[in-house]
């Protein structure tokens, strides 16, 4: 007996309540306490919680190689290339627009300012799509809240390619727009995302060279369309069959 009582404090001096003194761990997640008045800086991709009033789903410390800035520089440099090519795609079609007017003029029989209402439209839809597209990439992730808008944007440019009236391309040509401005506002956030304070220069860099390269090429590419024998409509499918190899490389 007095062996079993000798026992039994050796037994009740072992640490207890392990868990509840650390956080347990993972390589796709860790859950710690929010603090008062903090925010919770990332959702990880992969992760099978999400971020309450209470925990914070987050890397598994700065080191975590899940954390796109702690990619290898060529995947970083492969992810500013297309994201930037998907912005470039987004203005370009604002532009090319502009050589095929004239022939529009001819085929539906409207005023030169009615034609140019086709550009006028999709810039509109740039302006209103990025204050939904945005706020919803902080929820969702970039990824797809980049690719599957652009995704939509080019079905819409395929409608009007196939156009019968003019109603139909002022209709396409502002939700072309509205879905293709996602790139505009969310790759942004995909360089700040990946690129640390310090190299984040040089990148962003490349994607406004991307951004203001659109505009620049589109009318040259859809003058050199319009005067071949392809005609007007093949400025759209030229446009978006680009879109969707981009989406396509994007997915592989």
């Amino acid at each position: 007996m007095q062996d079993l009582e000798r026992a039994e404090p050796e037994k009740t001096a072992e640490p207890r309540g392990t868990e509840q003194s650390f956080p347990r761990q993972s390589f796709i997640s860790k859950i710690r306490l929010r603090l008062p008045g903090q925010a919770a800086l990332f959702t990880h991709p992969m992760g099978h919680l999400k971020s309450n009033d209470e925990t914070i789903v987050d890397f598994d410390g700065p080191d975590d190689l899940y954390c796109p800035i702690n990619w290898s520089f060529r995947k970083k440099a492969l992810t500013t290339i297309l994201y930037g090519l998907s912005t470039m795609g987004a203005t370009w079609a604002s532009s090319i627009y502009s050589p095929a007017i004239p022939d529009i003029m001819n085929e539906f029989l409207i005023g030169e300012i009615t034609a140019t209402l086709g550009t006028s439209l999709l810039l509109y839809g740039f302006e209103l799509g990025p204050v939904l597209w945005a706020p919803l990439s902080e929820l969702y992730g970039r990824k797809k809240m980049v690719f599957v808008p652009y995704f939509i944007s080019a079905i819409f440019s395929f409608a009007t390619a196939v156009s019968k009236d003019i109603q139909t391309v002022m209709i396409t040509r502002f939700f072309a727009g509205f879905f293709g401005g996602a790139p505009i506002t969310n790759v942004g956030g995909v360089l700040a995302d990946i690129w640390s304070p310090e190299q984040r220069g040089a990148a962003m860099a490349v994607y406004g060279m991307a951004l203001v390269g659109g505009p620049v090429l589109g009318p040259i590419a859809g003058g050199a369309i319009v005067d071949s024998h392809l005609g007007w409509r093949w400025t759209e499918y030229v446009s978006r069959l680009r879109a969707f190899s981009l989406i396509c490389t994007a997915l592989c």
